[in-house]
């Protein structure tokens, strides 16, 4: 099994040149805050002819951390079984037609022009927001082509998200909560909790996977019942659970356990994600569940190929390697809130006990941060649980990005977290090539998609 690669980019520069113009008229349309309603996106479905209610049954998928990796192990599990799936994803990091896939092959540019012409012309500029079209264009686009699941993330809310016009999913998966976007979700874990739940439905089952604040799950219990009938919750730590073991990990579901001794995805925390998209999976086959796709072979074959960019992802042969020294290692994450960070600082206290054996010789390598973040971050919240682990923190700028902190404001609000050493450069090819005297060393960028889409861009 061989997946497609993320996104389908046009040899054709004006093709390319035309998206970007459209997309950047979709900005235009709606330049006051984001209003987070459903009314607007209804009306809208509506005049396109509802392609919503047209759709193959859809999983969706809300929470802070670890949606798109959620997604991208159901994915994986489900096209091992033969099935066919739209995926719809966001932000993208490397080009727009990432956010799309249909019939289990990324949009074309050529058919993302298409449908998002079709949408403008409907709309003839009423106000909308960026990310309402663009999810209308994706229901467009999936409504046409025949598929056995939708796959549908959120957008950074739930209750009032554009994506929640779905009125009958087959299942709902809820993510790891965190603090972020509280100006528009709420100022506490549990307001943006019951925000996020908003997407459970009655008589639907949600899978609720693992939270690092323990009060959001009586959250979900409480929504969950006050429906007309419950939605079926399956709670991590409850009705599944997943643990790490010395050769890997075990999914446990009911009476049934299963183990995986690898996959794709770096980092102690994909295994919640992990198992969150197995719980789904069982749920989703039903009757037709097989026990034999949930053997640990049949399991790593899907897992082991999964291409989720930008999340503990170790860099090869990229522009950066040739700038430091052959024995460092570079990875680069997006991480950029409070989970994020805790989840960041697990994989750096295994990689600080890890030891890597050479002859006569035995090494523990050094971290060493590298930093760039929207100024809408907190970046204490992210970066505190991280600076046990962390030999040196560099600030930089997440390059073409306007809502970046400046250099001298990152480094400011880093300075009283207690950093054993801190350092600022001008972008982060220079943050790199400051490291090039250190050896045996992991560098770690981090703190931005936004950052992460610069980089592999490069």
């Amino acid at each position: 099994m061989n997946f497609p690669s993320l996104y389908s980019k046009s040899d054709d520069p004006k093709i390319e040149a035309h998206l970007n113009t459209l997309l950047n008229q979709l900005g235009a349309l709606h330049i006051k805050d984001i209003d987070l309603s459903l009314k607007r996106i209804e009306n809208f479905l509506s005049q396109l002819g509802d392609p919503h209610l047209r759709l193959p049954p859809v999983i969706h998928i809300a929470g802070t951390n670890g949606k798109g990796s959620t997604i991208a192990a159901l994915r994986a599990l489900l096209e091992a079984s033969d099935k066919v799936v739209h995926v719809v994803t966001s932000p993208h990091l490397m080009h727009p037609t990432e956010r799309i896939t249909v019939a289990s092959k990324p949009i074309t540019s050529e058919a993302f022009i298409s449908v998002l012409e079709e949408c403008l012309a409907v709309n003839r500029n009423d106000p909308i927001t960026f990310f309402e079209m663009f999810i209308a264009a994706s229901f467009l686009a999936m409504s046409r082509v025949k598929a056995d699941y939708a796959l549908l993330e959120t957008g950074m809310g739930g209750r009032l998200d554009a994506t929640n016009v779905i009125p009958n999913p087959i299942c709902t998966i809820i993510t790891t909560i965190s603090c972020d976007h509280a100006e528009f979700l709420g100022d506490t874990v549990d307001l943006i909790a019951a925000e996020k739940a908003g997407i459970m439905k009655k008589n639907v089952p949600c899978i609720v996977g693992f939270q690092t604040y323990a009060s959001v799950n009586k959250i979900f219990q409480n929504l969950s019942q006050e429906l007309s009938t419950d939605a079926i919750l399956h709670q991590h730590g409850a009705a599944w659970n997943i643990e790490a073991n010395p050769h890997g990990f075990t999914f446990t579901w009911q009476d049934e356990s299963y183990g995986v001794s690898h996959t794709n995805m770096l980092g102690a925390h994909q295994m919640y994600n992990i198992g969150a998209a197995i719980g789904a999976y069982r749920i989703i086959m039903g009757d037709a569940f097989d026990p034999m796709i949930l053997s640990p072979d049949a399991i790593e074959k899907p897992l082991c190929k999964i291409n989720w960019p930008g999340r503990l992802q170790e860099l090869h042969d990229h522009a950066f390697n040739n700038l430091i020294h052959d024995t460092n290692q570079i990875f680069i994450d997006g991480g950029h809130n409070d989970s994020a960070g805790m989840m960041l600082a697990t994989q750096l206290e295994h990689w600080n006990h890890c030891v890597n054996q050479k002859p006569n010789q035995s090494i523990i390598k050094p971290i060493h941060l590298i930093v760039g973040m929207v100024n809408r971050k907190d970046p204490a919240e992210f970066l505190t649980p991280l600076i046990p682990y962390v030999e040196s923190i560099t600030a930089t700028t997440i390059p073409n990005e306007p809502d970046s902190y400046d250099i001298d404001s990152l480094k400011e609000l880093i300075e009283p977290l207690g950093f054993k050493t801190i350092k600022t450069a001008p972008d982060p090819m220079a943050a790199v090539r400051d490291l090039k005297d250190i050896k045996d060393s992991r560098i770690l960028i981090t703190g931005s998609l936004y950052l992460m889409g610069w980089i592999l861009q490069q």
